[in-house]
């Protein structure tokens, strides 16, 4: 049966607490691995612990040469937050429990130089574990960590090897350790719920407060040709927002020094006193997973998203998965795609592999082969440019055959700002066809933003009364 929670009265206020613990969880693994053994042992004691032998996968007894899946999430828990938060985010008794919002699996794979973490929407309608109904996902994890990773590996057939979690308190604390992340906003954006507030476009680099209101924003909305415009795909735009940041604040690390542990202090102090790991995720795990990533670009982690309609189940709204291609990402992910063997690991999905074709939805003229050339200059297959069928798009659209889930995900990671995906069975010749609009703020390489000839790298400082942009989008080299 059925059954659809919903949240209380009080409004829901916290960061997207998951940023820190993937972002946090890698840069302690790749700091201890760089200190040894050690440094490891004396941190390791600080992280609280939590027995979940009998939901994981091997319990602590983990293949040195097979894949690890590290469930990471973030909870909302106010029991240890201070004073002064309690009046930003509520206390325990105005916001009680604990509830996840969004929910990521890290994947590791020894036999491939790269890794993967794939984002769950907390509003994913599923089979709640051992309850008999089915609900969002986030309900399960108010039933504890066990209930999350029974859920998680049963409905979505995503084994977890680990759990790590973070409250949202360091988060401010962590980004400002590594001395803020520059984020490109092509035109100026706001959440009056969160308290985002970027006044003009640019380059801008957040620093703790608005880093966290960027983080959480879940009404995002842009400054367009003189009036605010509120992105219209909502949670799954959300994710994409996030994914970006997991990159950018992954290379901030790197470059301020995250692989020599000692310039890096404040970010680790900040994770051990907020994160909480599984009792089996030894030191060894950590070395191990270190040592993975102490080589790995920030690029070269894949970001995959489970693909979801909005629904409405019961009354509320929802996000029920989109199948057959929900599967095809899980099986990706997975590294099940063609069963391969070690010594042929599943291929990643390279843009030279990918035959796009591009149409002009907006009617500006030269934006379609504009677009193609930027598309071919970052390696993908174009098949021809062209117009729409009219004129009227906004949102820029990505449309995808049979099985092409994994290469449209691909062309709208490179696309400033995102895109709508949408299925399209009738496809012939092409395997994704990308439909520019008024609002297509460019192409440019996953954690970087569109070639331009000018950047403008500002930090953001006091309000203005004003937005200093009115026109569209900017693009950015950020």
């Amino acid at each position: 049966m059925a059954h659809i929670s919903r949240d209380g009265a009080s409004p829901r206020l916290w960061p997207r607490r998951v940023l820190i613990a993937a972002n946090v969880f890698v840069a302690l693994c790749v700091l201890a691995t760089a200190a040894g053994y050690g440094y490891i042992r004396l941190k390791y004691g600080q992280i609280d612990k939590i027995d979940l032998c009998n939901a994981l996968r091997r319990c602590g007894d983990d293949d040195a040469g097979g894949p690890m899946n590290v469930l990471l999430v973030g909870s909302d828990t106010r029991e240890t937050i201070s004073a002064e938060d309690r009046k930003h985010f509520g206390s325990a008794d105005q916001v009680g429990g604990q509830r996840s919002d969004t929910i990521m699996v890290l994947h590791v794979d020894p036999r491939v130089k790269k890794a993967a973490i794939l984002s769950i929407p907390r509003d994913t309608y599923v089979k709640i574990a051992d309850t008999g109904r089915s609900d969002r996902v986030n309900t399960a994890y108010e039933r504890g960590p066990k209930s999350l990773i029974d859920t998680i590996t049963k409905s979505l057939g995503i084994p977890i090897d680990h759990y790590a979690s973070v409250d949202f308190v360091g988060f401010r604390g962590i980004v400002d350790s590594v001395g803020g992340v520059v984020i490109p906003f092509p035109a100026p954006a706001r959440d009056t719920k969160t308290g985002l507030s970027v006044k003009s476009a640019g380059c801008i680099n957040l620093t703790g407060e608005q880093a966290l209101a960027y983080a959480r924003s879940r009404q995002f909305q842009t400054f367009e040709s003189g009036r605010w415009r509120t992105d219209p795909t909502g949670d799954l735009g959300r994710i994409q927002r996030q994914q970006d940041f997991v990159r950018r604040v992954m290379r901030k690390a790197i470059s301020k020094g995250a692989r020599q542990p000692f310039k890096l202090p404040g970010l680790v102090n900040q994770g051990v006193k907020y994160v909480k790991i599984d009792r089996a995720l030894s030191t060894k795990d950590i070395l191990r997973l270190g040592s993975r990533f102490r080589s790995l670009e920030p690029d070269a982690v894949d970001m995959l998203t489970l693909p979801a309609t909005n629904v409405f189940v019961g009354g509320a709204a929802v996000l029920r998965l989109k199948e057959p291609d929900a599967q095809e990402i899980i099986d990706h992910f997975n590294g099940k795609s063609e069963e391969p063997s070690p010594a042929s690991p599943p291929p990643n999905i390279k843009p030279n592999t990918v035959r796009v074709r591009v149409l002009n939805g907006s009617g500006l003229g030269g934006q379609g082969g504009t677009t193609a050339k930027e598309m071919q200059r970052q390696g993908f297959n174009i098949a021809g440019t062209g117009d729409a069928e009219a004129f009227t798009y906004t949102k820029p659209v990505v449309r995808y055959g049979r099985g092409q889930i994994l290469k449209a995900q691909l062309v709208a990671a490179y696309i400033e700002g995102g895109a709508e995906l949408k299925q399209d069975l009738n496809l012939q010749g092409v395997d994704v066809v990308l439909t520019t609009g008024s609002r297509f703020g460019g192409i440019r390489a996953p954690g970087t933003a569109a070639a331009s000839t000018t950047t403008v790298v500002t930090t953001n400082g006091p309000a203005t009364t004003k937005p200093q942009s009115k026109g569209a989008p900017t693009a950015l080299n950020c």
